[in-house]
């Protein structure tokens, strides 16, 4: 099934561009990343969204284990629907990213970003992300997209 095939592409790809970044970027201000105004910039994040709740590392991964989990149930039951493919792919590009985000976390204690955008907002600019994030913004950016579709229906 290409919804499963697109959870496990996430969490392999994660997993090889993380090791890149762990051995060969410095943490600091990392590398420039062609003419794009993306930076490559190690960052271990311990707690959740910008270090939130860094000080209470059981917490961030009971936190991880509850959403993820709540994330595959939903995702199950869309698969069983008739159609619904924005859902499934919405769900599947949240799955995929949540995963390799709560299967670092527990294998190291923390999560990888390494990308950080050069964006005019200045609170924005601090921010670093990585691929699993970006998945988890694209896949809750089709169910945005297609819930005010079926709404303008």
């Amino acid at each position: 099934m290409i919804y499963m095939a697109v959870i496990v592409a996430i969490c392999l790809a994660e997993l090889l561009i993380r090791r890149y970044i762990n051995r060969n970027v410095d943490a600091g201000d990392g590398k420039k990343w062609g003419r794009c105004g993306v930076r490559l910039r190690k960052y271990h994040n311990y707690g959740m969204a910008n270090d939130t709740l860094r000080k209470r590392p059981m917490l961030v991964k009971v936190i991880g284990v509850v959403v993820v989990s709540f994330i595959a149930v939903v995702f199950l039951f869309v698969l069983t629907l008739k159609g619904e493919k924005a859902g499934k792919w919405g769900l599947a590009l949240i799955l995929g990213g949540g995963l390799a985000n709560l299967l670092e976390r527990f294998v190291h204690g923390y999560v990888t970003d390494y990308l950080q955008f050069r964006v005019p907002v200045a609170c924005l600019r601090k921010l670093i992300y990585n691929v699993a994030d970006l998945c988890i913004f694209a896949g809750t950016a089709v169910l945005f997209f297609r819930e005010l579709a079926e709404t303008v229906r």
